[in-house]
């Protein structure tokens, strides 16, 4: 499966992000596997282990980086370039937002994504 480009975020708790050029990227939550040895071939398998929804933006310094700080079960709506959409519900912000260069770069992680179109 090959995902496009971010294109637009929206933001229940902040509306639109603004989004700079080629400024996001979106892992959707999967699952980890770790292959498990065993003594016979036949005996070989797996552990699973869910992997959180990641999108890492960089955004145009438009929102004050104090926006983000309490931001803990937000509902992010994803737009790929090609029409793809994602959602990321109950996300929260990984770490502090910082100001640099006239650019803010925020993570957000959710336990779960789900393909909309």
């Amino acid at each position: 499966m090959e995902l496009k480009k971010v294109r637009q975020v929206i933001s229940s708790e902040l509306g639109e992000l603004p989004l700079k050029e080629g400024g996001g990227t979106f892992t959707p939550a999967s699952r980890k596997r770790e292959t498990q040895g065993a003594e016979v071939a036949e005996n070989i398998g797996y552990v699973e282990t869910p992997t959180a929804a990641v999108l890492a933006l960089t955004l145009n310094a438009s929102l004050d980086p104090g926006d983000f700080r309490n931001i803990n079960n937000d509902t992010l709506t994803i737009f790929l370039a090609g029409g793809g959409q994602h959602m990321m519900p109950r996300a929260w912000v990984t770490e502090a937002v910082e100001l640099g260069a006239g650019e803010l770069k925020v993570t957000y992680n959710s336990a779960k994504s789900e393909k909309l179109a």
